[in-house]
């Protein structure tokens, strides 16, 4: 039903509503942005900008303190998943659920240690290795989906984003 309404719009009409859904999905990083230019238009020290943009990636992607933006989102858009992994795991931290959103979302260990305050991407890979065998001995009906946002490998998200910056896979464009 939803295609045939999408057929019946006009072109301009379509690509305007394309355009809202593009604009919702960029708006938090447009925000992010623009505080950080605004940080070096200020000449603002380095450890002052380091804090303001650590605050600012806390508020969108969550941190030790509170959830962010991408834990609301996420339970709202799966269904209530962080309720019910709270129901089957009463005694589940906070920073094992923080752990376990920045993994389905595809973050890195380093920069999730990073936003959750861990002493290092070890640390997070140990989190999640816990949490895994819980999820897996636990016998909840939701294991296969929880699992499923908690891979046992490193994320390929992160991967591709490390591939691409590391200088030795680099090759130069000119030659």
């Amino acid at each position: 039903m939803k295609n045939t309404a999408i057929r019946r719009l006009s072109p301009a009409q379509l690509r305007f509503c394309q355009k809202k859904r593009m604009n919702r999905e960029i708006v938090t990083l447009a925000v992010f942005a623009a505080r950080w230019f605004l940080t070096e238009d200020m000449y603002y020290t380095d450890s002052f900008r380091r804090q303001k943009c650590l605050e600012k990636l806390r508020e969108l992607l969550g941190g030790p303190d509170r959830p962010g933006l991408l834990q609301k989102k996420m339970n709202r858009e799966m269904d209530g998943i962080l309720d019910r992994l709270k129901a089957d795991f009463p005694d589940l931290r906070y920073l094992d659920q923080l752990i376990f959103t920045h993994a389905a979302a595809g973050l890195t260990n380093d920069l999730s240690s990073r936003l959750a305050g861990l002493s290092s991407a070890r640390a997070v890979s140990v989190l999640k290795s816990r949490l895994r065998e819980r999820i897996l001995r636990s016998g909840s009906p939701y294991t296969e989906e929880y699992l499923v946002l908690l891979p046992s490998k490193g994320c390929r998200f992160g991967e591709e984003m490390l591939y691409l910056h590391n200088l030795k896979y680099r090759t130069s464009w000119k030659q």
